[in-house]
């Protein structure tokens, strides 16, 4: 019963969100709070389901946020308590929205189909990966993998090539939690600019990774068995940006994070619907509510805590008690950055916790939010990668018994190479932006 209250609960979480914009910003006692305040309780229902693991690093965060308020408390701060409820909570919300999209963007396979074989099949299923992961998140390479393990165990070649191209999505993808991290963070960035400069590095990163497959595993290449893809059903993802851009127009008052979860609740129910009829679409989403919403809890309360440890650096950073070492923030300073946050998520830190930690104190350097917003996307997109911890592995350990550490390993070379392509790019964005 905790599971069905709590996945209601980041339902009306997301609607109160969405709320915020479209309602709150016209009446003047609507309480901003609610869809934070919704996120707790969630998180409180589905505590028991937390991983050990996942509870120690979070009870940490938490405590070391609570610590440093009081701290700023008592050095003649103010501490913003209902900001520490909610700081993250339209953020959380929007990819819970994503999420009921892979009810109608894609469906496993039937048992019997014939899967294509051969390089075209490899470089096909991860097209497939990278374009419909880039809107419906895990939900993507989860149905690809689970059709290509139905006949054998993922062998390096597939479990590591899923894991990159997918974590390469989320560098440019504005339906990722990285992305939405950023919005909510460097709120003064441009959208379509950060966009447009990360996308050729996730291109980079597809043709590295079919480079390696082609000269390393060219025998396993030649039986690879793909899943077969049907781009007919790109039309879903397709109608989502579209919506994102009209709401965004006609809106311009709402938050980007708003449009895309608006338009991703009613892009699914309209589609089911149609599909389904009024009760069978309406059934199917309460089931998404009921039983898939209570299964991000790992993510609601990380994110939840990140935000408690914002409200606590930006209170005591305002006493002055905490300043960088340098006095600006340009190309040298985001590289260093950049392989600080890798290191970070390498040992099990999150982007997220490193992105709220760390943007309290960038603030004070007036950086520039481009530069700011692309490289957190690097490192968001290489750490989960290269983190042992990243919701990516875990779930390939737990499904397709693919340990995590050794999915991250495999992925470190890969990794550096990466950081490597980054650098440039850095400085190049530096320079131009």
């Amino acid at each position: 019963m905790s599971a069905v209250i709590g996945g209601v609960c980041i339902f009306l979480m997301v609607l109160m969100s969405i709320a915020n914009d479209v309602v709150g910003q016209s009446v003047e006692a609507w309480p901003h709070w609610g869809a934070g305040l919704l996120g707790w309780l969630a998180a409180a229902l589905l505590f028991g389901t937390v991983s050990v693991s996942q509870r120690l690093q979070t009870g940490v965060i938490a405590v070391v946020g609570i610590v440093l308020m009081g701290v700023a408390y008592r050095g003649g701060a103010g501490i913003n308590v209902l900001g520490a409820i909610g700081n993250n909570a339209g953020l959380i919300s929007m990819i819970a929205a994503v999420g009921f999209l892979r009810l109608v963007t894609l469906s496993s396979t039937a048992d019997g189909e014939s899967l294509p074989v051969g390089p075209g099949a490899f470089y096909k299923t991860l097209l497939g990966v990278s374009l419909f992961g880039s809107v419906i998140n895990i939900s993507a390479p989860v149905i690809f993998a689970d059709r290509l393990s139905a006949t054998s165990s993922l062998n390096r070649l597939t479990s590591q090539s899923i894991t990159r191209i997918f974590s390469g999505c989320s560098v440019w993808s504005p339906f990722f939690g990285g992305m939405a991290a950023v919005i909510t963070y460097v709120p003064a960035l441009s959208l379509p600019l950060v966009m447009l400069v990360c996308f050729p590095f996730a291109v980079i990163g597809f043709i590295i990774v079919c480079i390696e497959a082609h000269f390393r595993y060219r025998d396993q290449l030649q039986c690879f068995k793909g899943y077969p893809v049907k781009y007919s059903s790109l039309w879903v993802p397709a109608t989502l940006a579209l919506t994102v851009v009209v709401l965004s127009k006609l809106a311009p008052q709402w938050s980007v994070l708003t449009c895309i979860s608006l338009g991703a609740l009613v892009l699914t129910l309209g589609v089911l619907i149609a599909r389904q009829g009024m009760v069978g679409g309406t059934n199917t989403m309460w089931l998404q509510i009921t039983g898939y919403l209570p299964k991000m809890v790992n993510e609601l309360v990380l994110f939840l805590v990140a935000g408690v440890l914002a409200a606590g650096l930006a209170g005591v950073i305002s006493t002055g008690l905490i300043a960088l070492p340098y006095a600006s923030f340009h190309a040298t300073e985001a590289i260093a950055l950049l392989a600080f946050m890798i290191m970070l998520a390498v040992v099990g830190v999150h982007p997220v916790v490193t992105v709220s930690g760390i943007t309290p104190l960038l603030a004070t350097l007036g950086p520039n939010a481009n530069l700011l917003a692309v490289t957190y996307l690097l490192a968001w997109s290489l750490g989960t990668s290269a983190s042992p911890l990243s919701g990516t592995h875990l779930v390939f350990q737990g499904r397709y018994g693919v340990p995590s550490w050794k999915g991250a390993s495999w992925n470190w070379p890969f990794v550096f190479v990466m950081f490597l392509a980054a650098v440039p790019m850095l400085w190049l964005v530096d320079r131009s932006l």
